[in-house]
């Protein structure tokens, strides 16, 4: 035998990888784009159908949003636009999570899942404490206490009275 040969296989185990990338956006943003990405190019379209679940962010934060991201054969990446709402409201950072479900491709995991944070823009709310005028025969004076934006907390104000010139 002066020709021998035989047949070498090669196993492709390079099976890409799904995800969907964290991300921190400002509430007065107006949209947060999230990224989607395959962990190396494929040779056939991956198509994920995104879903956006409510965490601490409620829907009155964002909006509610489902949405097919195809990332074509080849490329790596898409991102996926969500709009966000700017409220009025004073709160700490909120959240909601960016699911996936990988519904054609070639992917190792077909559940990816991403988290969203809000960051408010609004600030502290300011304290007032009005004055007021009240004869003293009125037995009662009714101060009133105000903040000028509401706040997604209880906001406790201690009043204590100093005697000045009533007695």
């Amino acid at each position: 035998n002066t020709d021998p040969s035989g047949t070498v296989t090669i196993n492709d185990n390079d099976t890409p990888s799904i995800v969907i990338g964290d991300v921190t956006v400002d509430e007065g943003a107006g949209t947060v784009s999230v990224p989607v990405t395959i962990s190396n190019p494929s040779d056939v379209d991956t198509v994920v159908s995104i879903t956006t679940t409510t965490g601490t962010a409620g829907t009155d934060d964002y909006t509610t949003t489902t949405v097919t991201a195809t990332i074509p054969a080849g490329q790596t990446s898409v991102n996926v636009d969500i709009p966000i709402t700017d409220d009025v409201i004073d709160e700490g950072d909120e959240i909601f999570t960016v699911d996936g479900t990988v519904v054609s491709g070639n992917t190792s995991n077909t559940d990816p899942s991403g988290t969203v944070t809000i960051t408010d823009n609004d600030g502290l709310p300011m304290v007032t404490i009005g004055d007021v005028v009240v004869d003293e025969t009125d037995g009662t004076a009714v101060v009133p206490v105000s903040i000028d934006t509401p706040s997604s907390v209880d906001t406790v104000v201690s009043i204590t009275t100093t005697d000045v010139t009533a007695t």
